[in-house]
């Protein structure tokens, strides 16, 4: 018993959040071909459904500075990977609309990339322009953190907004001050004369900054899903801005902008409209599917050299696929009661929502959830004899946990959803119209309402038997029956 219980304590498939392994993210981290689009320059825009990596990608990238560099380019990141959101402040004070929001996102991609350039020595003509403007509008930081830099640039757009950008002279009548140096839009030629010039200008010279050292900066941006959560109609306005400067920014041969973002919230946006979206290409949407899950959880499995010796390998025969196969089936029971055969598709379709998604999160999650559940039943029942590492029980049990903490993060997102969830608990695993409404206790406008909600973020799929006598039925992925109590 001992023996396996310090095999299964030496077993980890990694954290199922990135944010949590930053250490071992080096070690862990997939390789694959969306990566290799994104470091040659081809990917600007990453798309996934949550838990499928976004982040794991936006941390690397974090670590891969060095590399960057070496391929001309210059790594700023525009969000904290963990920790304090730079932009949460905005839910408190939110701009007053679009023209306001992407000022906002320009000025604080200009601090960004300048602050970034100056670590990199770059005094140029076109660096001292952008310096010179700065201080003269009072945004040279005076100390780090991107939190403290939204602010300033947020307090800088109400200033501009509120304080007349020109002054003029009570005898004379003629332009005597000028309140601000930079303008949000194109400044009028009265205030260009004294001196105004505009953050697209900005733009432009740390461009030209960069053309002249022969470097490309890539500003990179994550975690967008969870700043404006709580407000639907801000997060649209704030999201669709972003995009919109990311088109401006597309005139900037030497400024890349990187955005990791949820497919789940950039459909509610062009589902509203969104007629820019045709100008974005250079995007990619995360997938994974059966092999590319069975290659990352293989890939992890072989990182635990003590795992490896206990089951009879070495780490020679697991650069072999086959053995990496044989390897991987040697954890976990041959067959199933419930199912018969054990196989690797089996785990994914445990994990699967109504959108057909499965992703690494829930999948890390429900295997590291296994082991500890194996620890327990080991140490309970003193099963010192085992065929296989983990059985069949724990994975089940397992999968509860999964369930329970997966339905927590969707009624967290979605709280108008939450009560018409809720009271799903206890009903049947598949449910036609009728029977939702009596649930529900709402009209059948309403009804349908809800189902398309839900059916949008995957907690029920439309079965559609088309079966004599059968009506349309909504079922409940197995991700969520746990959670809902069956």
């Amino acid at each position: 018993m001992e023996n396996k219980i310090k095999i299964l304590k030496s077993t980890n498939f990694g954290e199922r959040i990135a944010e949590q392994e930053t250490s071992e993210l080096a070690n862990y981290f997939l390789k694959t071909y969306l990566w290799e689009q994104i470091m040659d320059d081809e990917i600007d825009i990453v798309f996934g459904c949550k838990g499928s990596g976004k982040s794991a990608l936006y941390n690397y990238l974090e670590n891969q500075s060095d590399n960057i560099f070496e391929k001309n380019g210059i790594l700023a990141l525009a969000e904290n990977p963990r920790g304090t959101l730079a932009f949460k402040g905005l839910n408190t004070s939110p701009p007053t609309g679009e023209s306001e929001f992407k000022s906002i996102w320009k000025l604080y991609f200009v601090l960004i990339a300048y602050q970034k350039l100056l670590e990199y020595d770059c005094d140029d003509k076109y660096m001292k322009i952008v310096m010179e403007k700065l201080q003269q509008s009072n945004l040279i930081p005076r100390r780090p953190g991107f939190t403290y830099l939204v602010k300033m640039v947020r307090d800088y757009v109400d200033r501009f907004t509120l304080e007349p950008n020109v002054s003029l002279n009570d005898t004379t009548g003629l332009i005597d001050n000028v309140g601000v140096k930079i303008s949000l839009g194109e400044p009028s030629v009265q205030s260009a004369d004294k001196g105004v010039v505009s953050v697209d200008y900005l733009l432009e010279c740390l461009n030209n900054s960069l053309e002249k050292s022969g470097f490309k900066v890539w500003i990179a941006i994550d975690r967008l899903d969870a700043i404006f959560q709580e407000n639907f109609m801000l997060e649209a306005t704030a999201l669709k801005t972003l995009f919109q400067v990311y088109i401006d920014l597309m005139q900037y041969e030497n400024i890349r902008l990187l955005i990791f973002f949820r497919d789940d919230i950039w459909n509610r946006i062009i589902d509203n409209g969104f007629r820019e979206s045709s100008h974005l290409t250079k995007k990619e949407l995360i997938l994974w599917d059966e092999g590319s899950l069975f290659h990352l959880i293989v890939s992890r499995l072989t990182k635990n050299e003590e795992l490896i010796l206990e089951m009879g390998y070495t780490k020679d025969q697991l650069e072999n696929k086959e053995k990496q196969t044989e390897f991987f089936y040697s954890i976990f029971p041959k067959e199933t009661e419930r199912n018969g055969e054990f196989n690797f598709k089996w785990l994914l379709t445990k994990i699967e929502d109504g959108n057909g998604n499965i992703s690494p999160r829930e999948l890390i999650h429900l295997l590291n959830s296994s082991i500890k559940q194996e620890i327990k039943k080991v140490t309970e029942n003193g099963d010192e004899q085992y065929d296989y590492l983990i059985s069949e029980e724990s994975i089940w049990k397992a999968l509860k946990q999964v369930s329970k903490t997966k339905l927590d993060t969707v009624l967290s997102e979605y709280p108008k959803l939450k009560p018409f969830i809720n009271r799903l608990k206890g009903k049947k695993v598949s449910s036609n119209f009728e029977e939702l409404k009596s649930y529900w206790e709402i009209s059948k406008k309403d009804t349908k309402i809800i189902i398309e909600n839900l059916i949008k973020i995957g907690v029920i799929w439309n079965k559609n038997e088309n079966k004599a006598g059968k009506k349309d039925l909504y079922s409940i992925p197995t991700l969520y029956r746990g959670g809902l109590g069956y």
